[in-house]
This record gives structure tokens, C-alpha cells and sequence, in this order.
């Protein structure tokens, strides 16, 4: 939200002393864009905290990224000397980081901005206005402890990191030795385990030290139409009527697009129990590679594309849709190891079968692609056979239960290798739609996997098949399969 900040002081010293704060600093300078900003009531709480310790558990898209980053600029602009550091879940969040200081800067009045040094995706450095004085940083990492650079510690989305429990650790002693320093985490849950939530929810009272903010939806004046109400009524609501009663059309977009538990998780700040999934959180994330960029388009892939193809045998997998659930597109470069590295993850959202067919046929003629399994389950039956046709490395696949079964174990048994089986993005919708695979036995004693987004437990009926997953589980599975089978030692013994 935007508008005039409006700035009320009794005196020109009281006036002063409140420009040299970080909260009146940026509501008196901070433009965005072409916009003022109106921060919100949390983040100048969250400005004018001076723990030393502080956890902000929140829901998406609220501006703890923004507010942080707004914060660190501050500081760098009334401090000398100042350094901060924020750590984040993967390379693009790092380079969101300093992307927002930079903007941030440029809309400052000239005669309140320091010069900028030097810069790069991941850091800017500022010259002090004053002769002698030393330079001030905004330093950016992906999910890697800032090991040696003393100052303010920003642990952005923790509950995400592959390796929270280092991070965490390598990064509060950096604030031991700095007057004034603060240590900050701050992040959407993600189950209930891991560090975050442990500091969170303050477990067993061992993290007592810290400031606590939580900051749901309804306190943020885009998704709430009356925070002032809802800060005290919604609460005391189940999500569907809250959703009703105080959600704005962006939120309900949210809503109705999400499964209720992830909704409630992304949105609600409440932290799910993962005994429900049959893959942990901590599978999942030692098998992700912050660093790893992939292509979200085919012609983005391979020669001529940014995201190169190395020498390795690359595999498909594509799960078929239309109008309910989107088709998804998973590639993967398979090495001599059969480790399966991640090169590709499309979405073709309501796009007409004929405009699907002529981006697989683009993949299949640009990449060199050793085999292409593609669901032809309903809908996707005309498009697996008219590939199947034209390509030898086409090969359609009948989503059964007992199919499902045999992908869904093999791919436990390789995220459980870890990264030398299988590499990952941090992507945090690959990440929710992994998570959402349940194991069910039903009372023929048969064994079904589904996601947890299929609407059979969900009042909204929303509904996702897990689809990402699917792709993925096609295009290594079924590699798995066979390399199983052909390393496989046989014992036969005749009788008669």
C-alpha cells in the first residue's frame, strides 16, 4: 500500500532525533518506484525493535523481505562503518535482497544519499559522506552461513534452508563483538520441525532471549479489507469464514488456488505436522541446491538458451492437463553416476493441446533427449500417441495405482542417496507439491498415493493432482527402474 506519509513532531531536536531512527528515516525518505511507502503498523514495530534478537514468523507476501531490506539501507545511510548481512533460501532471493536497497537509494533526496562504491547482484557498498569515515556494506549469501563479516545477521525464510541448524549456528556469534547489533530470522513456516520452528514457538523454553512479531495474513492491508477488526475477531475464526468475512480479492485468489493445509501454512503462520506426508522435510531439502538455476521454458534449454546442457543423457517426464490442473514439464541431465540434476520445470497453464504438442516437439528437436515419459492417462492419450509416433524416445505411461506405488518408493529411495542421487531447485511450489504426496492403504489392502491438494479433504474442493511431482517422478523413476534391473544378480536354482 501507498499514499503521503504524514509526520507530526513537536520540535526540531525531537524532529531530529526521530529522523536518525531507522523507522522515521524511511517513512520521511523511503520512495519505491515512483511511489511513497505506507508501511504497515508490524513493520514499524519491526523497525523500532531494538532486541537484540528478534523472530518474525509471517505469512507470504507481507514485506519481510522489503521491510529488511528497507531497514539495512537505513542504516547503511545513518551509521559509519555499518555492515549487514542477510542470508537467503536460494541465489534469486539473495539477489531480491539488494535489488530493493538499490531501489530503495535511488529514490533517496541527493542530499541524503551516500555514494555508491561499488555494487554487484549480491552487494552493495556505500562511501561515507564524511572525509575519513569508513564505507558501509549490504552483503547477500544464498543459504550459506557469512562466516568472518561481524554486524547485523538477517536469516531470511530459515525454515527453507537445506542446512538451517549450520546456518543458524555459524551466524550468531557474528553479533557478539558489535555494540547494537541484531540477530534476525525471519520466515513462513514450513512443518513442524527444524530450527525456525523451534525459535518460533520458543521450544521448551530454550530461546526465551528473542522477539517475537507474527504477522498473518489479516494484518496486512492487501489481503485484509478492515485490519483494525480482524486484528482482534479473526483469531477467533476457522479460515473459511475469516477468508469470507476480512480476505480481499487478492488473498481469496490465494484461497482458492491453494489446498486448505498449505494455505494455512503459507498464509496463517501455522506450522504443519509432517507425520501426514510421505516425504520429510528433511529428504527434501538436503537434496536442494540453492545455487542451482534452471529453465522455466523450453527455448530457454540447451543451445542457445542460458541454462546449458552438459554431456550428460537427459529424461523427461510430463504430466498431462488442460483446464483443471496445468501440464508440467520436468527435465533432468542423468551423469555417469545416474545422479538426476534438475534442468527444466515448465508449466503450461490452459494451454490448448495443439500449443503443448508443439513445445514438447520443440524440447525433443533442440535437446538431445534420451527418453521422454509422458502420461497418457485421459486427456493426455491423443498427445503421448501422436509424439510417440514421430519420436522413439517418447514413451507413454498409464498412471495405475500399482505404477504410482513403484515410482513413489523409487523416489524415496533416491532422496534418501540425497544429492548424489538427485538435485533440486529451491523452489518452494516443488518443495509444497513433494510434500503434498500421501500414503493411504485402502480397505482392499492395495496401496494409493495421491497429493494432498485432490480436494477430498478439503471444504474449498481445491485442488492441485501434485503435479510437479509427477513429472519428476517420471522422468527418474523410471531410470531408476531399469538401472535397478540390469545391475540386479540373479540366484536360479533347478530342481528335477
Amino acid at each position: 500500500m501507498t499514499g503521503p506519509a504524514i509526520i507530526v513532531k513537536a520540535d526540531e531536536s525531537e524532529f531530529a532525533d526521530w529522523l536518525a531512527t531507522e523507522a522515521g528515516f524511511l517513512t520521511a525518505f523511503a520512495r519505491y518506484g515512483d511511489s511513497d511507502v505506507a508501511w504497515e503498523p508490524y513493520q514499524v514495530a519491526f523497525l523500532n525493535s531494538q532486541a537484540r534478537f528478534r523472530s518474525v514468523k509471517k505469512s507470504r507476501q507481507v514485506g519481510g523481505s522489503f521491510t529488511m531490506a528497507a531497514e539495512s539501507l537505513a542504516r547503511a545511510h545513518l551509521k559509519d562503518g555499518y555492515l549487514a548481512n542477510f542470508v537467503s533460501y536460494n541465489r534469486d532471493d539473495a539477489k531480491e535482497k539488494i535489488q530493493y536497497a538499490r531501489e530503495f537509494h535511488d529514490a533517496l533526496p541527493l542530499r541524503f544519499q551516500k555514494p555508491l562504491k561499488r555494487e554487484s547482484l549480491t552487494e552493495l557498498v556505500f562511501r561515507s559522506n564524511s572525509p575519513g569515515r569508513r564505507e558501509s556494506k549490504i552483503l547477500s549469501h544464498p543459504s550459506k552461513a557469512p562466516r568472518g563479516k561481524k554486524g547485523d545477521i538477517y536469516l531470511d525464510e530459515l525454515a527453507h534452508y537445506a542446512h538451517d541448524r549450520k546456518v543458524y549456528r555459524g551466524s550468531t556469534a557474528l553479533i557478539s563483538r558489535v555494540p547494537g547489533a541484531q540477530f534476525t530470522i525471519c520466515s513462513t513456516p514450513l512443518g513442524a520441525r527444524g530450527q525456525f520452528w523451534e525459535v518460533a514457538d520458543n521450544h521448551r523454553g530454550r530461546f526465551r532471549k528473542f522477539w517475537r512479531q507474527e504477522i498473518p495474513w489479516w494484518l496486512c492491508s492487501a489481503f485484509c479489507t478492515n485490519v483494525r477488526v480482524a486484528a482482534v475477531i479473526a483469531p477467533g475464526l476457522e479460515t473459511p469464514e475469516r477468508v469470507e468475512r476480512f480476505g480481499t480479492e487478492a488473498l481469496r485468489e490465494q484461497y482458492e488456488a491453494l489446498p486448505l493445509e498449505d494455505f494455512r501454512e503459507e498464509f496463517e503462520c501455522i506450522f504443519l505436522d509432517e507425520s501426514s506426508t510421505y516425504y520429510p522435510l528433511s529428504l527434501l531439502l538436503a537434496c536442494q541446491d540453492p545455487e542451482l538455476e534452471i529453465a522455466h521454458d523450453v527455448d530457454e534449454l540447451g543451445k542457445g538458451g542460458h541454462i546449458r546442457i552438459g554431456k550428460g543423457r537427459i529424461v523427461v517426464g510430463v504430466d498431462i492437463g488442460r483446464k483443471r490442473d496445468a501440464t508440467e514439464i520436468a527435465a533432468f541431465e542423468v551423469n555417469v553416476r545416474d545422479c538426476h540434476v534438475m534442468r527444466l520445470l515448465q508449466t503450461l497453464e490452459n494451454v490448448p493441446f495443439a500449443e503443448q504438442e508443439g513445445v514438447l516437439r520443440r524440447l525433443l528437436e533442440r535437446v538431445p533427449v534420451a527418453a521422454c515419459y509422458i502420461d497418457q492417462s485421459g486427456i493426455g492419450m491423443n498427445l503421448a500417441e501422436n509424439l510417440a509416433r514421430d519420436y522413439p524416445q517418447v514413451v507413454p505411461c498409464s498412471f495405475s495405482n500399482e505404477a504410482k506405488e513403484r515410482w513413489c518408493v523409487s523416489m524415496k529411495i533416491r532422496l534418501q542417496r540425497g544429492q548424489k542421487a538427485i538435485v533440486l531447485p529451491a523452489s518452494r511450489s516443488l518443495l509444497s507439491q513433494f510434500r503434498s504426496i500421501k500414503r493411504k492403504v485402502l480397505p482392499s489392502g492395495k496401496v494409493q498415493f495421491s497429493g494432498r491438494g485432490d480436494g477430498s479433504d478439503d471444504p474449498g474442493g481445491r485442488r492441485h493432482h501434485a503435479d510437479q511431482f509427477w513429472a519428476c517422478a517420471l522422468a527418474t523413476q523410471r531410470e531408476v527402474d531399469e538401472s535397478l534391473s540390469r545391475g540386479m544378480d540373479y540366484e536360479v536354482i533347478c530342481i528335477g
